[in-house]
């Protein structure tokens, strides 16, 4: 028998990620997941923003998966509880000392343009314009086929130390990936 995972293993160590995980995700696992990186980041003494800003945003990267993945296990349109939603996340360590959270998922290539327009909208605003959008948007209903408030990308925008950093891959006609880079400095 041939297999062997350690070359994958140090490639991971290597590229000093804390966390990976590619697949369905639920809010159990979402759960679980948080855990872990609070105490490994615990572990790394990151202090208390940064663990907090690092686990803030993993939420809400998880939830946006849970809730927009195009990719999805189990068919019913009025079951969202019992379906899973997949995707990637991936935190690690920056170069500098900092961290990162990337996510992906499939996404219908028609949503690019309205999430494109969300991102911009966001990625370089000032802590005190994010601030105020945030709590603007608190104020007014949530937009119609949100499931939230429309609050998790100024939130995870606040949280950051650099702007977004987004790509859309086409897949196929009707799908794309969508992945997005978020840094949090010490």
């Amino acid at each position: 028998m041939n297999f062997d995972l350690y070359d994958f293993y140090e490639e991971v160590k290597t590229k000093r990620i804390l966390y990976f995980y590619c697949g369905p995700i639920a809010h159990s696992s979402i759960e679980a997941a948080s855990y872990t990186l609070r105490k490994h980041l615990q572990f790394e003494e990151a202090g208390n923003s940064t663990t907090q800003a690092v686990f803030s945003i993993f939420i809400e990267q998880a939830q946006n998966i849970l809730n927009y993945s195009a990719e999805k296990l189990g068919n019913q349109e009025d079951d969202q509880e019992n379906e899973l939603r997949i995707g990637v996340v991936v935190i690690g360590n920056e170069g500098d000392g900092g961290y990162f959270i990337y996510c992906g998922n499939r996404i219908h290539t028609k949503d690019i343009t309205q999430l494109e327009s969300k991102i911009e909208a966001v990625r370089n605003l000032s802590k005190e314009e994010l601030k105020a959008l945030y709590k603007e948007k608190r104020r007014k209903e949530p937009e119609p086929g949100s499931k939230g408030a429309g609050l998790g990308l100024i939130e995870i925008a606040r949280k950051s130390s650099r702007p977004l950093e987004y790509n859309f891959s086409p897949i196929n006609e009707s799908f794309s990936f969508f992945s997005i880079r978020v840094v949090v400095e010490r």
